[in-house]
C-alpha cells in the first residue's frame, strides 16, 4: 500500500513565544515628522523569554494616540491583545501540525479528517483572509460548504476547538463560533421541518438496513469460514465481541483469558501521527493507545468463539513452524508470516462476502452497532453493552449503538433457502430450523 509521510510546513516562529507575560511603554507618544502622524511603543516579554519591540502608529493628533495607548495597555491587562497578525491558512498550519499533533497528540484518523476539512473547505472559502477578520458570516458561509452531515459534525468540532484556542492564546480578538453555529442550527432545523412537509406525499425509497439480524450474522460466520478464511476470526470478534477493526488487529494470545473466556483490550493498532515506522514498512501498525480511556477494558467471549481462537492457534504455530523468518509478535489476527495486519485489509474480502450471501453491504465500522441491538434484543443490560463496547455512557450506546427502529421481519424463508444451497445436508438438518439453543450460543 503506498503511503505517505507528514510533512509540517514551515510557520512563523512567532506562534512559539508562548503567553504574554509582562509589557513596558514608553512614557509618552512620538511625533514622526517623515509621516506627520503620532505613534507609541512598547515592550512585549513572552512565555519563552522572547521580547519583543512593538510600534503603533497613523494617529493624526496627539490625543488620538494617547486614547489608542491607553485602550492597548487595557487589552493587555483583560489579556485580549492580539500581538500578530496571521492569515487563516497560517493559523491553521500551526494549529494542526504544530498544536493537534505536537501536543494535543490526536490520533492519525482525527488528523485526517481535521486535514480535509480545513483544507478542503475552510481555506477555499476563506482564502487570504486574516484570522482575525474571519466573522460569523464568514464561518457560516465555510460550514455551507460542506456537504455531508458527517463532515459537518466533525468541521463544528475543528472550528470550535481551533478558534477557541487562538481566542487563548492571542491570535484573535473575539470569537464568533458560537454565534455562527447557533445561527447555521437554527438554519439547518427550518430546511429539515421544509422538507419534511414537502416529503409527507412522496413515496421514498426504502432505507438502507442499520444492523445485520441474527439470522444473517449465523449465515455470515458459517459462509465467512468456508470462503474468505482471511477476515473469519475479524468478523467473529466484530459480530460477537463488538471489537473495532482496530482493536482486533492488536489482540495478542496474551491477550486472551481462556480460562474466564475473555479478552482484554489496552491497545490498538494504527497510524500515529509521528511517521514512526515508516523506514521499516510498519507505518500502518503502530501499537497506540486506545480510542479512549474507557476503551481499555475486558471482554467477555462466547465458548464458540474460544474454540475458534484455538484453532486459530494452532494454525499459528504450524506457520511458526514451517515458514522461514516467521515473526512471533504473537498475534491473533496476522498474516502469513506473523506480521500484523493494517486496518483496511478485511474490506475486499469483507464485500465479496456481502455479495456471495446477498445481503446489503452495511459498513465494517457497524458491525459494532449490530452486535449492540443484538445484545439489547436479547435484553441484556444496556450499561453492560456500554462497558463491552468501551463506551463511558450507557445512554449514548442506547441513542448511537442500538437500532430500536429497525423493520424487524421473518427472513426463515430467505435464510433457509440460502443454508440449503450453501450447507451439506446433515449441517443444514442441524442448522434449519434455527432455535434459540444456537441463537444464543452466538451471544457471548
Amino acid at each position: 500500500m503506498h503511503v505517505k509521510p507528514i510533512i509540517k510546513p514551515p510557520v512563523s516562529e512567532t506562534f512559539f513565544y508562548g503567553k504574554i507575560i509582562s509589557w513596558k511603554f514608553s512614557d509618552s507618544v512620538t511625533y514622526v515628522k517623515a509621516r506627520k502622524k503620532y505613534c507609541f511603543r512598547f515592550e512585549i516579554v513572552f512565555e519563552s523569554g522572547k521580547v519583543c519591540p512593538m510600534q503603533r502608529g497613523g494617529f493624526v493628533s496627539k490625543t488620538e494616540a494617547i486614547k489608542a495607548r491607553e485602550n492597548t495597555i487595557k487589552q493587555l491587562h483583560e489579556k485580549t491583545f492580539v500581538p500578530f497578525e496571521y492569515t487563516a491558512r497560517e493559523f491553521f498550519d500551526y494549529w494542526l501540525y504544530y498544536y493537534m499533533i505536537d501536543e494535543a497528540d490526536i490520533a492519525y484518523n482525527t488528523y485526517t479528517a481535521y486535514r480535509n476539512i480545513i483544507y478542503n473547505y475552510f481555506l477555499v472559502v476563506w482564502g487570504d483572509k486574516k484570522i482575525t477578520a474571519i466573522q460569523r458570516d464568514d464561518l457560516i458561509a465555510a460550514l455551507d460548504s460542506i456537504p455531508y452531515d458527517s463532515v459537518l459534525r466533525s468541521a463544528y468540532g475543528v472550528i470550535g476547538g481551533s478558534f477557541q484556542y487562538a481566542l487563548e492564546n492571542h491570535i484573535i480578538y473575539l470569537n464568533p463560533v458560537k454565534s455562527a453555529i447557533k445561527v447555521k442550527r437554527k438554519t439547518e432545523k427550518k430546511c429539515e421541518i421544509e422538507n419534511n412537509k414537502k416529503e409527507e406525499h412522496v413515496d421514498q425509497p426504502p432505507a438502507l438496513p442499520a444492523v445485520y439480524t441474527l439470522q444473517q450474522v449465523t449465515i455470515m460466520l458459517y459462509l465467512c469460514k468456508q470462503e474468505e478464511p482471511k477476515i473469519f476470526i475479524a468478523l467473529l470478534l466484530a459480530l460477537t465481541a463488538g471489537l473495532r477493526i482496530s482493536e482486533i488487529i492488536a489482540i495478542k494470545y496474551e491477550d486472551i483469558d481462556f480460562g474466564n473466556h475473555e479478552v482484554y483490550i489496552e491497545h490498538q493498532l494504527g497510524r500515529s501521527t509521528k511517521n514512526e515506522g515508516l523506514e521499516d514498512g510498519k507505518l500502518l501498525t503502530q501499537e497506540l493507545r486506545t480510542k479512549t480511556k474507557n476503551s481499555v477494558r475486558g471482554t467477555p467471549l462466547a465458548d464458540f468463539v474460544i474454540d475458534e481462537i484455538i484453532l486459530q492457534r494452532q494454525k499459528y504455530e504450524e506457520l511458526r513452524a514451517n515458514i522461514p523468518d516467521f515473526h512471533d509478535y504473537g498475534y491473533l489476527c496476522c498474516q502469513d508470516d506473523g506480521k500484523p495486519y493494517h486496518r483496511g485489509f478485511a474490506q475486499d474480502a469483507y464485500t465479496r462476502l456481502m455479495e456471495k450471501c446477498g445481503f446489503t453491504k452495511i459498513p465494517w465500522r457497524k458491525l459494532r452497532n449490530t452486535y449492540a441491538t443484538i445484545l439489547a434484543e436479547f435484553e441484556i443490560s444496556m450499561k453492560a453493552i456500554a462497558a463491552s463496547l468501551g463506551h463511558y455512557s450507557a445512554d449514548f450506546t442506547q441513542e448511537i449503538y442500538v437500532n430500536t427502529e429497525r423493520v424487524v421481519y421473518n427472513a426463515d424463508c430467505e435464510i433457509i433457502a440460502f443454508a440449503l444451497e450453501v450447507l451439506p445436508k446433515n449441517n443444514a438438518a442441524q442448522l434449519i430450523p434455527l432455535d434459540e439453543r444456537y441463537l444464543l450460543e452466538v451471544l457471548p
